[in-house]
């Protein structure tokens, strides 16, 4: 081979890595910017709104526009910015922690929170699953229903039960159509009314967690168990729930 063919061929080859390289670091740029921009919206969206709410929640109350004296600003330069620094106080979080109508409101929060958990996961579970369990082509359906009412505005989704308890409501008239009750209920305003919106809308959190895990779930350790006489309800908490658990948590 002369050296002129050595040379072309070298050449070639050096061309075909240099683009190998260009397209390798292309599609490192690349994925590192789809990786990049959930984290951007989190800060923009996120952790930049929460640190100005913070910061407004160190100031004292002024009467102006807006009606708080400013707090950690640079209009004074850094050195008085750092002498605000050394004037801050929590005096706001303590007065927070003296009052209490806001010690009221955080438990009674709390309670709420834990006790529509419970009741997200009593209703959640059996849905999630008899989907697991459903025959292979009906599954995508049935993620659809659950996944449909993210289509609609959660402010509507949330006032249409307003609709459905109100004294007048569709589940007072048929109520009283059947002769269950004599007189309408009154739910709007209580606490029922409360856990069935947040049950109602925090359903589907719940829900394709739970369906993610059960569907992996080998079911062979099932039909092991009760070969082995195990009985359902023992198979379920020794078995289906632990197995489970990781969609619970999530």
């Amino acid at each position: 081979m002369s050296n002129a063919a050595v040379t072309a061929a070298t050449s070639s080859r050096a061309a075909d890595a240099g683009k190998s390289a260009l397209a390798r670091l292309g599609e490192a740029v690349v994925g590192r910017l789809v990786i990049i921009i959930p984290y951007l919206w989190l800060v923009f969206f996120f952790l930049i709104p929460f640190v100005i709410v913070f910061k407004i929640s160190l100031s004292q109350t002024a009467i102006a526009i807006p009606p708080y004296a400013p707090v950690l600003g640079f209009g004074d330069g850094l050195s008085g910015f750092f002498a605000q620094l050394k004037q801050l106080s929590i005096d706001n979080y303590t007065w927070l922690t003296q009052d209490a109508l806001y010690i009221n409101a955080y438990v009674t929060s709390v309670i709420v929170a834990a006790i529509s958990t419970v009741l997200t996961l009593l209703v959640g579970y059996p849905i999630a699953y008899g989907m697991a369990r459903a025959p292979a082509m009906l599954r995508p359906t049935l993620l659809m229903l659950v996944i449909l009412p993210f289509w609609t505005s959660f402010l509507i989704r949330v006032y249409a039960w307003i609709g459905i308890l109100k004294p007048e409501g569709l589940l007072n008239q048929l109520l009283l159509a059947t002769g269950v009750i004599s007189q309408p209920l009154i739910i709007l305003n209580t606490y029922t009314a409360i856990f069935i919106g947040i049950v109602y809308s925090y359903l589907p959190f719940m829900v394709l967690p739970l369906y993610s895990a059960l569907e992996k779930m080998d079911y062979s350790l099932i039909e092991a168990a009760k070969d082995l006489g195990c009985p359902p309800t023992s198979a379920f908490w020794k078995i289906t729930f632990p197995l489970s658990l990781p969609g619970v948590i999530a």
